[in-house]
């Protein structure tokens, strides 16, 4: 390319220039200078009045304004809007301030579902949030985008470019940028309630990439803003909309969960509570949040206690640990789920004509894989530390929520008892413990009654033989189902335990 061509360019461009000439220099600039050539273009950028660009571009959008974006020719626009891509694409360009002031404009411009137009200024404005500095001005003045949002639609360039900027906004998502960020995620999440239109199932993905970066200290300030209750609302209010559906809404159905997930991780309280507030309401949609977060609830459960089973590989083989379950972070969530859980199992009334049976085997193939999972941990963690007490005195509210929890599954489904053996003399010992003994004893007994019903047994006998250390009871006497418990050591010394029933060696002290 000739440099004379690039110097006449960089001289039309210029403040010296005419208006004329300027707009001349522009409808002359993608003739002869290659958008690769950033030497070429940092030239031309270093001499032009970016001010013109400016004016062009807000003389551009009030005449849309005005006459509507049908019916007005959009050349000024376009010509406006196609240099400043150009010039973004460059990112020692895009990183100054005076193409970075062209934001506004640019945003107003992407308001306006002008097609081809907007999307051009929405791909400029992607090149030009590469740089912090960029998404700062987005959030010192989130108008600026939830004009979009607001506008969006069915338009996908609009909600792929929407989904950039928030998932941007949420790396600043604290201090002076927290209120810009709160209105834009809380106009999407609006948006995401109140629509029927594809634009709905769009702002799953693009709202679940905004809660993602949020960490733990930020969703604490969202919190102390009192915005979060908002927040919950509208995008639990969206989820289940959604899963409600069960025709064109069923491909979204993973992805709702998704997205409820991190209101869960982020505002679990708010989440909790909210559902509290709601236990005796006959809603559909109140039953179907309610199922909703018990499914959540045994996935990131799950999902907490495996991060706990994670192999230091780094350590020699002969002294292999999993030092994850000692994580306070694992410990909390995997101990909150696990309670979640437990509530929901608590407060479900014995007989209802409401249950949706599908759901519920749904939720219970959940709930057993949970439990397995819990089963797993105790006993891979008992292997490592070789010390129920000391597993107890690290983290006894994770202990406590596990057996509560699975006292609930093992009192009423022997299928998982044979997995559980190994967990009884845990057990014993935690009945045993001056403190929290009471606690387990009250959680173990329907499992000890339940596995002696399993087995045609009667449990005043069995309590009595244990007394007496006379065990009458045959096996073979089991019915169907019958629990594995009965007949072994682990089983007869956790109910000497949860009867209160002395130990040999207790009686000689």
């Amino acid at each position: 390319m000739s440099a004379d061509k690039v110097e006449k360019c960089a001289r039309l461009l210029s403040q010296k220039s005419t208006d004329d000439e300027k707009f001349a220099g522009l409808l002359l600039l993608p003739r002869v200078v290659d958008p690769q050539d950033a030497r070429s273009w940092s030239l031309i950028f270093d001499s032009m009045d970016i001010r013109f660009v400016e004016r062009l571009l807000r003389t551009g959008i009030k005449q849309a304004k005005t006459t509507g974006t049908e019916a007005t020719d959009h050349t000024l626009l376009s010509i406006a809007v196609s240099i400043i891509d150009v010039l973004a694409s460059h990112s020692h360009i895009a990183a100054s301030p005076r193409i970075i002031e062209r934001i506004p404009s640019l945003c107003a411009v992407a308001a306006l579902k002008i097609d081809h137009v907007s999307s051009e200024a929405m791909s400029a404005l992607s090149r030009l949030l590469v740089h912090d500095a960029a998404v700062k001005v987005i959030l010192e003045t989130p108008s600026l985008l939830t004009d979009i949002i607001s506008s969006a639609k069915d338009s996908e360039p609009a909600v792929q470019f929407i989904d950039y900027v928030l998932n941007r906004c949420s790396q600043f998502a604290t201090g002076e940028y927290l209120s810009g960020w709160i209105s834009m995620v809380g106009c999407a999440a609006t948006v995401f309630e109140q629509e029927h239109s594809k634009v709905k199932f769009d702002l799953i993905g693009v709202l679940a990439n905004a809660l993602e970066p949020v960490t733990a200290s930020s969703a604490t300030d969202i919190e102390e803003t009192g915005s979060n209750a908002q927040l919950v609302k509208s995008i639990s209010s969206g989820c289940i909309s959604i899963l409600k559906q069960k025709t064109e809404a069923s491909q979204y159905t993973d992805q709702a969960l998704v997205l409820y997930s991190h209101l869960v991780r982020l505002w679990p309280q708010a989440v909790f509570l909210r559902l509290a507030s709601k236990r005796d309401s006959s809603d559909t949609v109140d039953s179907k949040e309610a199922e909703l977060v018990l499914r959540l609830a045994c996935i990131e459960g799950q999902a907490a206690i495996d991060a706990m089973m994670i192999v230091d590989s780094s350590q020699p083989d002969s002294v292999f640990i999993k030092p994850g379950w000692k994580l306070p972070i694992c410990t909390e969530m995997a101990a909150s789920w696990l309670s979640w859980v437990t509530r929901w199992l608590d407060d479900q009334p014995p007989d209802s004509l409401e249950v949706d049976e599908a759901a519920l085997y749904k939720i219970m193939s959940e709930i057993q894989r949970l439990a397995t999972s819990s089963v797993g941990l105790l006993v891979d963690w008992k292997e490592r530390v070789h010390d129920e007490q000391a597993m107890l005195e690290s983290s006894s509210e994770l202990v406590i929520a596990i057996v509560h929890f699975l006292s609930l599954w093992l009192s009423t489904d022997p299928k998982i008892h044979q997995a559980a053996i190994p967990v009884l003399p845990m057990c014993t010992k935690w009945i045993r413990n001056k403190e929290n003994g009471t606690v387990f004893a009250d959680y173990l007994r329907p499992c000890v009654s339940f596995a002696l019903e399993t087995c045609g047994i009667s449990e005043a006998q069995y309590a009595d033989d244990l007394k007496t250390h006379q065990l009458h009871h045959d096996r073979s006497q089991a019915q169907g189902f019958a629990s594995p418990w009965v007949g072994t050591i682990e089983f007869d010394d956790l109910a000497r335990a949860v009867y209160s029933i002395p130990t040999d060696e207790e009686m000689l002290l």
